[in-house]
C-alpha cells in the first residue's frame, strides 16, 4: 500500500483510508479530507506538484480539484488498480 503523496503525476488510485491526525489543536485534518470527498473507493488521480519539495500537490477527485500539503496527502492510503 502507498499513499497519495507518494504517487508520480498522473497517476490514478483508489482511496482505501485516511490516517487520524490532529494539526496541533482540535482541528482534525482527516475529517476535514473526508468531507472533501476523500472517502474509501473515491478515485483519485494526482495533476500536477510543485516544482520545490513537491508541493502543493494538485490532485482530482470526482469533478473537484485541490490542492493539498505532503503531509495531508501522506494521510490518504491508497491502491493501485490491478496492484494487489
Amino acid at each position: 500500500m502507498t499513499t497519495l503523496d507518494q504517487l508520480s503525476v498522473g497517476t490514478s488510485a483508489l482511496v482505501d483510508s485516511i490516517a487520524s491526525i490532529k494539526d496541533g489543536g482540535d482541528f482534525d485534518v482527516s475529517l476535514r479530507l473526508k468531507e472533501l470527498g476523500f472517502v474509501q473507493g473515491e478515485s483519485v488521480k494526482v495533476l500536477h506538484k510543485g516544482y520545490f519539495g513537491g508541493e502543493p500537490i494538485a490532485v482530482r477527485i470526482g469533478q473537484s480539484t485541490f490542492a493539498l500539503r505532503k503531509f495531508e496527502a501522506a494521510l490518504i492510503s491508497v491502491t493501485q488498480p490491478g496492484s494487489v
